[in-house]
């Protein structure tokens, strides 16, 4: 690209109303490719093609979102010969602030004045599609089937029926380890969720309170739907719990104990395991267990009424497109693959993995290789995030040093079937997938979350000093 085209370019970015932030062009050499074949097929430079305003609102990273703002723009200019100035909204928070935004908007407007809403979880798209706040998608058929992306996926619906919105790329969680320690310290490195609950791990995982993390509280659920039954898969989570060396208040810190060495081991989601594998050089290992993990959308949609609903369409199409999904996914230099940072998402996209499969970033799993993801059946749909949060509060997070007794006098005592299956009790609200189902649709009340918060706080503190007395 000219002197000329960098300059007018970085002017374009020069002023911007507060709450908004426009991407920065990245210095790029595709960006002088592009600017060679927009003369010939337009006449101009690149620079000097005529500019329409795309509106966003994303919880996606920095990262992301200037990656997918400057590779859209060249392909659009290409494409229809203007360029596209993309403004991304902060509102501040994740995907949950910005749901209730979008929802305050429309109650004072016909407009958010916003075109695409991209990412944050699956949940405020269902909410919003719910409320009748998306427009539809008018996706192309060869896009949304089995070899491309498929409308379900283990249980879990990747587009939604109406095509009010659709994946843009899944999230799963697995753990992270730190190879180099593990080797240090002879201790085998862990395949499966139950390797974090093992003796050998106590005390060396780092891992996220769920109710200040909506990844760790995923992660959780997760590993509970792993069991036959609700109560098994319980304790599967308890015993991982129990082996916390303490509970961070941020999703990010946890995944970043394996590496600096405050633990050997970290719960994360998928994104946070592969930018640090990526960043290691070789020291960390992420793991997303085989059968064990859970596959989710992480969504984009257009709002109801969009200021240009053309270009948000050509944008979620780009976004769809393979080249688009291969930013994804490829490492910094690969053809196709980011100019600045790896962005360590899974594609929705199942062509993605064979098409590009020489240039994936290390350890990025494919989701759709048989075996690889659990299947949820719909009683496991019926684990309750918002009652597991508060089970993990009251029985680890505030409960550590109790817990973390009552697991050494378990391993002092392997045998002991009854101190087992005490340690292993629920209390009575959230023994069952009913009563769970009954006390959380009471956790609105605020005096009930309370008092049920204090109940349980002193069930767990009773039941550990029991299970950890010595006869």
């Amino acid at each position: 690209m000219g002197i000329r085209s960098t300059l007018i370019l970085a002017c374009l970015l020069a002023s911007f109303p507060a709450g908004c932030r426009r991407s920065p062009a990245p210095a790029d050499s595709r960006a002088a490719g592009v600017d060679a074949q927009v003369r010939t097929r337009w006449g101009k430079l690149l620079a000097d093609l005529p500019v329409r305003k795309l509106i966003a609102i994303s919880a996606n990273n920095e990262n992301i979102q200037n990656e997918f703002a400057w590779a859209f723009s060249l392909d659009h200019a290409l494409a229809y010969g203007q360029r596209v100035d993309l403004e991304w909204r902060n509102v501040g928070g994740g995907g949950g602030q910005i749901g209730r935004n979008i929802e305050n908007q429309y109650k004072r407007h016909d407009s958010a004045g916003i075109d695409v809403l991209w990412g944050g979880g699956d949940q405020i798209f269902r909410q919003l599609a719910k409320a009748g706040l998306l427009e539809p998608l008018d996706l192309p058929d060869d896009l949304l089937n089995d070899n491309v992306i498929p409308a379900r996926f283990g249980g879990v619906e990747l587009v939604d029926a109406k095509k009010l919105w659709a994946g843009s790329a899944v999230s799963g969680f697995g753990f992270l380890y730190n190879a180099q320690l593990l080797e240090r310290f002879h201790i085998a490195p862990p395949e499966h969720w139950a390797d974090l609950a093992d003796p050998r791990f106590a005390d060396l995982l780092v891992l996220t309170d769920p109710t200040q993390s909506g990844s760790a509280a995923s992660a959780y659920r997760m590993i509970a739907q792993t069991g036959s039954t609700w109560p098994d898969g319980w304790g599967r989570l308890l015993r991982i719990l129990a082996n916390a060396k303490r509970f961070t208040n941020n999703a990010g810190s946890a995944a970043n104990a394996p590496l600096v060495g405050e633990s050997l081991a970290a719960a994360c989601i998928d994104f946070y395991g592969l930018l640090r594998v990526a960043e290691s050089g070789g020291q960390l290992v992420y793991v997303s267990p085989p059968g064990e993990t859970v596959f989710t959308p992480d969504p984009i949609a257009i709002l109801k009424n969009p200021p240009d609903g053309e270009l948000a369409r050509r944008f979620v199409a780009f976004v769809l497109s393979r080249r688009g999904q291969a930013l994804l996914a490829l490492g910094v230099g690969a053809p196709d693959g980011p100019v600045h940072s790896p962005l360590a998402r899974l594609p929705i996209r199942n062509d993605v993995y064979s098409h590009y499969a020489p240039d994936l970033l290390p350890g990025l799993v494919n989701p759709y290789l048989a075996g690889q993801a659990m299947t949820l059946t719909p009683d496991k749909n019926d684990i309750n995030n918002n009652v597991l949060r508060l089970l993990v509060r009251t029985a680890a997070v505030d409960n550590l040093p109790g817990l973390r007794a009552a697991r050494d006098r378990l391993i002092a005592t392997p045998h002991d079937a009854a101190r087992l299956a005490d340690f292993l009790a629920l209390p009575p609200e959230a023994d069952t997938l009913d009563a769970m189902t009954a006390a959380a649709n009471k956790l609105s009340d605020a005096k009930f979350a309370d008092d049920l918060a204090t109940r349980w706080q002193a069930f767990f503190a009773q039941k550990y000093r029991r299970v950890a007395r010595a006869n």
